[in-house]
């Protein structure tokens, strides 16, 4: 018995996705008996890359608050270790916590924070 985060799906409109990322490929379900809407909060500092398609993947991957770690935080507080609980996640939209003057490259302008817009797929056995 184990708690299993599948990881990330993203679902980003392709405006949003930069050149070169490459999606991810993660194992989802249709069975699911549990669905959250969430806004998760990605620290700039943290995950900014001078490559757009890193920072993207820094912000899903980033091991100390990135958008797969903070899933499995929530996870952990919601489900008892005991228990057998797999789940993923979609990203659906990202975007920052202040509005940009005059830039057109959203993944390394001035931003503090970027907020995901997420929607948390659970089932357990």
């Amino acid at each position: 018995m184990a708690i299993t985060n599948e990881g990330t799906r993203v679902s980003l409109a392709t405006v949003k996705l930069p050149t070169g990322y490459t999606l991810p490929t993660i194992s989802d379900f249709t069975d699911h008996e549990y669905v959250s809407d969430l806004t998760l909060t990605v620290l700039k500092a943290t995950v900014e890359n001078a490559t757009d398609a890193t920072t993207l993947t820094n912000i899903i991957e980033d091991v100390t608050i990135g958008i797969d770690k903070q899933i499995d935080d929530i996870l952990a507080a919601d489900f008892l270790g005991s228990a057998t609980v797999t789940a993923f996640t979609d990203l659906l939209n990202i975007d920052q916590n202040i509005t940009p003057v005059n830039t057109t490259d959203f993944y390394n302008d001035t931003a503090v924070s970027y907020k995901c817009t997420v929607k948390l797929f659970v089932k357990t056995a």
